[in-house]
């Protein structure tokens, strides 16, 4: 955590300035985030102890966006503030930053790894952190943007994150990439072939989803409960949209992990939504295929950017390789693949295209400069 400048620091905005250009951000796509002390000055405003950690979350300008994003956080967060357990509380919110309460413990990723074992016990936990994410009414969470599928309007919402996928993630984010998607196999109508295998997808009630509940988003308390937090990527929509995302990113090794999670989602939804199961295995083959085909182009794309820093790194090929073989593997129905190719090949693949992408002007165009600035 790192300590504040020796100045006086009374408000919000010389908290932010305190930080420097030299501190080292924690992780994340879409922010900076630092963890910093809380000064004396500000603690009693916001009811929590001198030097408690802080998190201060500062947006990454022009930074690729994957995923459909249809509120502030800040404003999502104070919607569900008391209604779920470990939500940051909004601090401070200015244009250039917000300040959010630190959830105390550590992540789940920490604590268990990418893919070890997950018990029953902690399943159970976010089951109870679903339920209380279904029963937040409508009521208190911040306006819905402009033609915003209407509650039940499953269809509509499959739709809306088809559109943003193809036009963000494969059509701003992906255009200096679809030589190397091709190269890979991977076919140019991915995301139709999503869109044309689902039909009809029936109607559900819409909830509030959080989409990206995993080991990383999730801290495991000295007591062993479990606080949900990075809220940014919440809609209302799907409840099974919940499932399928939950499922596609905890990264469960075990069949006996992936059922106990659907049995917790199951009960959660049961008891706070009713009419929520109508129809939804259909709809989670549907889902659990669109996640595999924008994880595809997601961490390929996030991947080239590791492999471009170090392109002479064996390590960083190998891993980045790996990584891609993976994501194809499991994409290879939903987007149509036919044989994916091995490692190896993948690596030969990448390396030759990032040889021909250097040899040919670079940063030419907004989805290039977009897209190769943040990394």
């Amino acid at each position: 955590m790192r300590e504040v400048s020796e100045h006086p620091v009374d408000t919000w905005d010389a908290l932010f300035r305190s930080i420097g250009t030299g501190a080292e951000p924690l992780t994340g796509y879409y922010h900076f985030n630092y963890a910093v002390a809380l000064p004396t000055a500000l603690a009693g405003a916001v009811a929590l102890p001198a030097g408690s950690p802080v998190k201060l979350r500062v947006p990454i300008p022009r930074a690729p966006q994957f995923n459909l994003r249809i509120w502030p956080e800040s404003e999502l967060l104070a919607a569900v503030e008391g209604r779920v357990a470990g939500a940051p509380r909004v601090l401070a919110r200015r244009a250039a930053f917000s300040v959010h309460s630190f959830a105390d413990g550590d992540s789940m990723l920490a604590a268990c790894g990418a893919g070890g074992p997950v018990t029953r016990a902690s399943i159970e936990r976010v089951g109870g952190l679903l339920r209380q994410t279904v029963a937040v009414p409508r009521s208190v969470l911040p306006p819905l943007p402009p033609g915003w599928p209407a509650d039940g309007d499953c269809d509509g919402f499959l739709h809306a994150l088809v559109d943003f996928a193809e036009c963000e993630v494969k059509g701003r984010n992906g255009h200096a990439f679809r030589d190397l998607f091709a190269a890979l196999g991977v076919p140019g109508d991915a995301f139709a072939r999503v869109r044309a295998r689902a039909g009809a997808m029936g109607r559900r009630p819409f909830v509030l989803v959080h989409t990206d509940v995993h080991r990383g988003n999730l801290i495991v308390g000295a007591d062993g409960g479990l606080a949900l937090i990075d809220w940014e990527l919440a809609l209302y929509g799907d409840p099974v949209y919940e499932l399928a995302t939950h499922l596609s990113r905890m990264r469960y090794t075990r069949r006996v992990e992936r059922r106990a999670a659907y049995r917790a989602w199951r009960a959660a939804v049961e008891d706070g939504c009713p009419g929520a199961l109508a129809g939804h295995r259909h709809a989670l083959s549907v889902y659990l295929g669109l996640e595999a085909v924008q994880s595809l182009y997601t961490d390929v794309i996030r991947s080239m950017y590791l492999l471009t820093r170090s392109p002479d790194d064996p390590s960083v090929a190998r891993a980045v390789a790996s990584r891609i073989h993976a994501v194809l593997h499991a994409a290879r129905g939903p987007a149509g693949l036919g044989r994916v190719p091995d490692a190896e090949r993948v690596s030969a693949v990448c390396l030759e295209w990032l040889r021909g992408r250097s040899a040919r002007a670079p940063r030419r165009g907004r989805a290039d400069d977009g897209a190769w600035s943040a990394a």
